[in-house]
């Protein structure tokens, strides 16, 4: 079942590419297109397929190579960029507008396609982006159980908890596991703030991941997500992924003073790392964090490095 699930969400990623690359994408073997973390598209560059550990390519009569000096690779034209741009956009660029100003555009099953072309800037502020080079789809992996060694070690019952790691490390992954776990096992009521639309994967009100008793609060700004979600869902935990402005902080401040639990990610691979970030004391002297976790890299998604108590991250 595992397996038969990766593999349906690799798909659902190949298909958010033009026909052209996904036609190649679909012939990747099952026991490493189970692994792919991220579809690469470059205009004028190779095709590129990054798993955990390594990266493939795609001759153009369909083989797959680590080499980028196989001949001839597969690479993205101006066609193929278009063509996904307006496959990741459903067809409505305009309804998207808010996203691609943000950098990326969350496709259905939770997939993440990020955006890289030319700004345009008005009073300080992206407006848009066009002549689009880079498009970037992030695989959303649903791991049921892989909380289990983190919860092991900090138990259900604590005071708030951050997750930190660097990008791909599995953070969203274990959080979504963890609001999974304390709304059904421990009967809470969890609150989740997803921005992205990455956590529940909500398509039409449906939601793609295993989410559990967990009510959803889907492309909400952090900030107003938790603010609605304290007035009116009386929660035990509010859950919310990559902790990235002041204004993040106000709102999480506001839920401690509102005796809510916050469960949150941001971008660190160390204390030193996290202590350096312009909100990242802030963020720990709000005390809405009891515990926080590491993880490993890529190459260990999902493992914890090791877990701290606030003030030990503060000392760092």
């Amino acid at each position: 079942m595992k397996e038969n699930k990766n593999q349906s969400r690799y798909i659902t990623a190949c298909l958010a590419t033009a026909p052209r690359i996904g036609n190649y994408l679909l012939k990747l073997p099952q026991n490493i297109s189970d692994s792919v973390q991220e579809i690469r598209l470059r205009l004028n560059r190779p095709v590129t397929i990054n798993c955990s550990d390594k990266a493939y390519f795609i001759t153009e009569n369909g083989c797959f190579t680590n080499s980028q000096n196989a001949q001839p690779l597969l690479t993205a034209t101006q066609s193929d960029i278009h063509d996904t741009f307006q496959s990741v956009c459903n067809y409505s660029v305009y309804s998207r507008q808010n996203e691609i100003n943000n950098g990326y555009i969350t496709i259905q099953g939770g997939h993440r396609a990020g955006i890289c072309g030319t700004a345009v800037v008005a009073d300080g502020q992206i407006i848009n982006i066009r002549d689009i080079s880079t498009i970037s789809i992030r695989i959303a992996r649903e791991i049921i159980g892989c909380s289990a060694p983190l919860l092991q070690q900090t138990g259900t019952d604590f005071n708030g908890l951050l997750i930190c790691g660097p990008p791909c490390s599995g953070k969203t992954t274990v959080l979504r596991d963890i609001a999974r776990v304390l709304s059904l096992a421990n009967n809470c009521k969890v609150a989740v703030i997803d921005s992205r639309g990455e956590i529940a994967g909500t398509s039409n009100a449906v939601f793609q991941n295993d989410i559990g008793m967990c009510d959803i609060l889907d492309c909400y700004p952090r900030d107003k997500g938790i603010t609605h979600a304290i007035r009116s869902l009386s929660p035990d935990y509010i859950i919310c992924d990559e902790i990235g402005s002041d204004d993040d902080v106000k709102a999480i401040e506001q839920s401690v003073n509102s005796g809510v639990k916050i469960i949150a990610t941001v971008h660190a691979s160390s204390p030193q790392e996290l202590i350096k970030k312009q909100y990242g004391k802030a963020l720990l002297q709000t005390g809405a964090f009891e515990k926080i976790a590491f993880l490993y890299s890529r190459e260990k998604a999902g493992a914890v490095k090791s877990i701290l108590g606030c003030a030990e991250v503060l000392n760092a």
